[in-house]
């Protein structure tokens, strides 16, 4: 009689980890799907004109100009190639999660007024505070608020210095 009890117990132990493991890849799977929606369409090589404003760290504003970047604001210099294609990145962000238009308060989240906004031609994107769990930065896109790393936003709010060509730099200083 032992011997049914112990076989049924296994049996059972091993529908509940096939359930489990079930569960496991469906998540894994639905949060893959997820990562790979990005924030915009952009095609960042089709990009003209960027423009970036953000609280504390002033405006900035570039042109493309004969296939070269180009910093226009705070003043006008070359810009570092690979800093800009970082910037457009940007546009291009996967999102997190993703909330429909008005199921957040702006206010709390800090849209409101926004922390940075990010213009790619005519996109803009508002840029609020980080999620308090996570880290994530919250972005409204005018059509909703989503969620995106923090990792790719963190460079809305680096000094302007970052983002002109070493070239420029070292001509300017001589």
């Amino acid at each position: 009689m032992t011997m049914r009890r112990r076989q049924r117990a296994q049996w059972i132990l091993m529908v509940l980890c096939g359930v489990l493991g079930a569960g496991v890849y469906l998540q894994l799977r639905h949060e893959r799907a997820a990562a790979h929606v990005p924030l915009t369409a952009l095609d960042p090589a089709t990009a003209r004109s960027l423009y970036i404003e953000c609280r504390g760290c002033g405006t900035r504003r570039f042109e493309r100009i004969d296939g070269h970047w180009q910093m226009r604001v705070p003043r006008d210099a070359r810009a570092d190639e690979a800093a800009v294609a970082r910037l457009l990145a940007i546009a291009t962000a996967p999102v997190l999660r993703r909330y429909p238009a008005g199921a957040l308060d702006p206010a709390r989240i800090g849209l409101q007024p926004p922390q940075a906004v990010l213009r790619v031609d005519a996109l803009e994107l508002r840029f609020g505070g980080t999620d308090a769990i996570d880290g994530d930065r919250y972005v409204d896109t005018g059509a909703a608020i989503v969620l995106v790393p923090e990792q790719y936003t963190a460079l809305l709010f680096e000094p302007a210095e970052r983002e002109i060509a070493r070239a420029a730099e070292s001509a300017a200083t001589r």
